[in-house]
């Protein structure tokens, strides 16, 4: 499976870089004045085959490895299935040969290719995102259950450091309050001791799956963090070093403020060998815009390039986690206790009161920054799952969709094919053909039940589901019986049409998630930790969705009615489906208004 992600993850970089390829090529041809010497030039069109060629051989891996594991991981096999499914739908093939037919033009169509390939690639991160949506959920559940038992502690030290500020306030006696700061500094520096270790626990399992954290040094060709770009270091000396020369730059004119070299000194103003001679600086004066390794170069802070032997500011000693790895808030009960220890010292002083109040008081401020963090890193985690969540039941109801509308065309056919031969054998076997592929779109809504019972925040989506298998079931049943008139395509026809809404529903949530701003600061008080995977507004709108479809449902039924009273078992089972439908729909609706789903 890792392989797949980061040959994607290539394909997403290929195709980028490429794109950077075409906006330069493009914008020095808008520049050029006069015709240049002729160049060769860079067979983009080639390079877009290559990577078409290499799309095409991933999508038929990806079929392949789906096969494999059907009987051995089907839940896998699935997400393969509906990546491939993805695909198809974002039409990745075809936008890959249509930029190769722009760049391979005469002449080459840049400007249609570069809005094309920013296309290609927001749809293979849509790939990306759906290959990495089952372990990435998993990860967050972990990380949110782990964010939750840290900020339960960071409360009860809150709450413990108040009532040891308040026996101190009110001129408890001075060592009882130190004796209970001392509990409360010993039960921070547990906690601290213990996001430590998952700390490091989180990054020894990154390197174990050959991840790089996020601020680790970048490998060759990447360049490092702090270092100039090669085109600002160019910019300043008109044309690059020349190692093999001498430093002092001896084939070029002396820089301004350049001294000439002492006799008996090498040209460069440093000793030849040995320790610096007596006067001088401890490390010579490095040449403008060549800096001395260990130093910044000039705009640059100490911190920006690692000095000999010591790690990088912002990046991690061996064995300790980066700032980046660092669980939000950390630093703050760390400063918190340091507070808490003066606090301690001040009360042992049995002095000043005061002064001890006042380090009680900076304690609790650094706990409720760590708080506020936690709450903020719950915040994000719960977005990032709402959204893969989202785009995960939006690219399974779209396989459904598909799966049906082949089921309701064959239906079609098969009741033109044999109208008025009920007991034909082929009409039997066809319609049983087609009641086994019905079942699997069954399984299928099972599984999207499944995820948004779990969920939980979710009303009226699991009612509207819950409705989609009772109709998708009844149809098999039908089929089984070879029936496919009316009631069986009418039935069809309302799977589709809630399939439909579903996935509109989905697609505008999401659209909804991505045009969100960022809180920033503090979130607002009253506002709930955990938001809902889809808004009251998106809930009532598919109430309402399945209000309208029972109506149109019974109305339909009505005109198969003969009569006043219905007789026909099939007919008298979707009355009987529609009433506790009914029921449901009522059920959810005070649920929602009572907030009880909350």
């Amino acid at each position: 499976m890792n392989v797949f992600l980061r040959t994607l993850c290539l394909f997403v970089v290929a195709v980028t870089a490429q794109l950077d390829g075409v906006s330069q090529a493009f914008a020095q041809d808008e520049v050029a004045k006069e015709p240049a010497t002729p160049k060769k030039e860079l067979p983009l069109d080639v390079g877009q085959q290559a990577v078409l060629s290499r799309f095409d051989r991933f999508e038929k891996e990806l079929v392949q490895m789906a096969e494999q594991l059907r009987k051995a991981d089907p839940e896998r096999a699935e997400l393969l299935f509906r990546t491939h499914s993805k695909s198809q739908q974002e039409r990745v093939i075809g936008q890959m040969r249509m930029i190769h037919e722009l760049l391979g033009g005469k002449p080459p169509q840049f400007g249609d290719s570069i809005e094309r390939q920013e296309e290609l690639v927001a749809s293979l991160l849509v790939l990306l995102d759906l290959l990495q949506s089952e372990n990435r959920i998993s990860e967050i559940e972990a990380e949110r259950a782990r964010v939750n038992a840290i900020l339960k502690n960071v409360n009860k030290l809150i709450g413990k450091e108040k009532d040891v500020r308040a026996k101190t306030e009110r001129g408890a006696d001075t060592d009882e309050s130190a004796k209970d700061q001392e509990g409360v500094s010993k039960d921070a520096e547990n906690l601290i001791e213990t996001i430590k270790q998952q700390d490091a626990q989180k990054q020894a399992d990154q390197e174990a799956r050959g991840g790089k954290p996020a601020d680790s040094k970048p490998e060759d060709g990447e360049g490092a963090p702090g270092d100039k770009e090669p085109d600002k270091a160019a910019d300043k000396d008109d044309k690059p070093k020349d190692p093999s020369k001498p430093a002092d730059g001896s084939s070029k004119p002396k820089e301004p403020g350049d001294k000439d070299p002492k006799e008996g000194e090498p040209k460069g103003g440093s000793p030849s060998e040995g320790d610096p001679k007596p006067g001088d600086s401890p490390s010579s004066k490095p040449q403008e815009g060549q800096p001395q390794e260990g130093q910044p170069q000039e705009g640059q802070p100490q911190s920006g390039k690692p000095q000999s032997g010591k790690p990088q500011e912002g990046q991690p000693q061996e064995g300790q986690p980066s700032d980046q790895q660092k669980t939000p808030g950390r630093e703050d009960l760390e400063e918190a206790r340091q507070e808490m220890e003066k606090a301690i010292e001040e009360l042992r002083k049995q002095k000043d009161r005061g002064k001890a109040s006042r380090h009680q008081d900076e304690a609790i401020r650094q706990l409720l920054e760590a708080k506020e963090k936690l709450e903020e890193i719950l915040r994000q985690l719960r977005e990032e799952e709402k959204s893969l969540t989202l785009a995960s039941l939006e690219s399974r109801f779209r396989k459904m969709l598909s799966m049906q509308l082949l089921v309701y065309q064959e239906t079609i056919r098969l009741d033109k094919e044999f109208q008025g031969s009920e007991n034909d054998a082929n009409r039997i076997a066809r319609a049983r053909q087609m009641a086994t592929q019905q079942e699997e779109i069954v399984q299928e809504v099972d599984k999207a039940l499944v995820v948004l019972r779990e969920e939980g925040s979710s009303v009226a989506f699991p009612e509207a589901v819950e409705a989609i298998r009772e109709d998708a079931a009844s149809i098999v049943q039908l089929l089984d019986q070879a029936k496919a008139g009316e009631l069986t395509q009418t039935l069809e026809q309302g799977v589709i049409e809630a399939i439909e809404e579903m996935i509109d529903a989905l697609q505008k949530e999401m659209e909804k998630k991505g045009d969100e701003e960022p809180q920033e600061g503090k979130p607002q008080e009253g506002q709930p930790q955990d938001q809902p995977l889809v808004d009251a507004l998106s809930e009532l709108k598919m109430l309402r969705s399945l209000q309208l479809r029972i109506n149109r449902r019974t109305r339909q039924l009505g005109r198969m009615i003969e009569g006043d009273q219905a007789d026909e078992p099939e007919v008298l089972k979707q009355l009987k489906t529609l009433s506790g439908r009914q029921s449901s729909v009522q059920k959810a609706t005070y649920d929602l208004s009572t907030g009880r789903n909350k």
